[in-house]
């Protein structure tokens, strides 16, 4: 198999992993704890789990002090910051679609940073996600939504760092480990969210075994794997194509939604995922 196609998978397997975020946090969310304190404990858990395992293998270094992965962290941490003050303004699907227009962003940074080139099928799957994203939001639907000047800063701030974030992670990749950069970047969203939520870090020794064990399946199947996917997979095709097809993961939330929650899925939902779908196919076969 090619490297090509290798990271083609690689990205589906971080989507899909990635997707399962929203599953841990329902159930966590029905326990009592804190939307700022799930954060924290999510980056506190993933910070335990791929510490130990370098602790461990000793495969790589802990950290690395390199300038693109210490912005990469603060990017991350920052992502989920902004998203969480968005949806107190928005719905969580608006902010949630304005999050995920970042692979538009991600191709325009990479034409101006890495002189990369936009072809016509780029374009084309980057409308067709875009489209497919609107539809699964639902927005257009109602009429009666007022739309807050404040929650669409927070959304479109978003994924502006994020879309950084991934463009860095295309640098990173070539100097770093992608252990060690998991390892860093969570280690400073850790240390940000200490300063932004100080309350909720002695919290974290007042949770009991089962939030704990949710932290840790979420770290796990929500960050760490989908972290260190996404970062292979971008080393293999580059970062607007990687988060191109990373979109994919709406839908495969949707429908795991569906499937273990049992959350109703919507023709328009159903419609949005068929044109992400595609614009996934538009990028598995842009030639580069």
């Amino acid at each position: 198999m090619s490297e090509r196609y290798q990271g083609f998978i690689l990205i589906f397997l971080s989507a899909l992993f990635y997707s399962t975020l929203g599953i841990f946090g329902k159930y966590i969310y029905t326990t009592g704890i804190e939307m700022s304190l799930v954060i924290v404990l999510r980056f506190f858990a993933t910070v335990i789990l791929v510490g130990a395992f370098l602790l461990i293998t000793r495969k790589e270094p802990f950290l690395t002090f390199s300038r693109s992965v210490l912005f990469q962290g603060i990017f991350f941490v920052a992502t989920a910051i902004l998203y969480f003050m968005a949806v107190k303004y928005l719905s969580a699907g608006l902010a949630t679609v304005i999050l995920f227009a970042h692979p538009a962003l991600v191709a325009a940074l990479a034409v101006i940073f890495y002189r990369e080139k936009i072809n016509a099928m780029q374009i084309c799957g980057l409308v067709l996600a875009l489209l497919g994203l609107f539809f699964i939001s639902g927005l257009g639907m109602d009429n009666t939504v007022v739309l807050s000047p404040l929650g669409l800063v927070l959304a479109i701030l978003s994924a502006v760092v994020y879309a950084f974030y991934v463009l860095l992670g295309q640098k990173s990749v070539k100097t770093d480990g992608v252990w060690t950069i998991t390892f860093t970047v969570a280690l400073m969203g850790l240390v940000i969210l200490a300063i932004v939520f100080p309350k909720d870090i002695p919290a974290l020794f007042t949770i009991t075994p089962y939030q704990l064990l949710l932290g840790l399946a979420m770290a796990f199947f929500g960050t760490l794997l989908p972290v260190v996917l996404l970062l292979k997979g971008v080393q293999k095709v580059g970062a607007s194509i990687g988060s191109l097809i990373s979109i994919i993961e709406v839908p495969i939330a949707l429908f795991l939604a569906y499937l273990i929650l049992g959350e109703i899925l919507t023709v328009w939902q159903v419609i949005g995922t068929v044109l992400i779908l595609l614009s996934t196919i538009t990028a598995i076969g842009i030639k580069k």
